[in-house]
């Protein structure tokens, strides 16, 4: 069985972070809503066809996740890029057949490389306690 299992992605977009800006008018919060669950759904699909391709058929239970932010210009908030990631943890957990309520977060790294700018790493951990 795998110990550790990453998959790069690339960043989610900006309405998913929590500090997306909100629309001045009912029918912007309507388009931004749609706009929303369809980002995600996105999002889910790609994580889930990714996690897939890299297990290649082997099983992997995982305790533990770490998100690796890759950015350029400002250092990003933590708890946002976390936020931004729970889509791709959905999805890559639907590939695992696992229920992501069993895994514990083991941090997030934002780390400033401008030839990796624009992905989102995931790594999964089997640890033993």
């Amino acid at each position: 069985m795998m110990t550790t299992l990453t998959i790069t992605l690339p960043h989610t977009p900006r309405c998913l972070s929590p500090n997306a800006k909100a629309p001045l008018t009912p029918r912007g919060a309507m388009v931004a809503g749609y706009k929303k669950t369809a980002a995600k759904s996105r999002a889910r699909n790609i994580a889930w066809g990714r996690t897939y391709e890299a297990l290649n058929g082997r099983k992997m239970v995982p305790t533990h996740y770490r998100a690796i932010w890759y950015f350029k210009g400002n250092k990003p908030d933590a708890d946002n890029c976390l936020a931004r990631c729970k889509a791709y943890l959905d999805g890559a957990c639907k590939a695992m057949g696992i229920d992501d309520r069993t895994l514990d977060c083991a941090g997030i790294d934002r780390v400033h490389d401008l030839g990796r700018a624009g992905q989102v790493e995931i790594v999964f951990e089997r640890r033993e306690q």
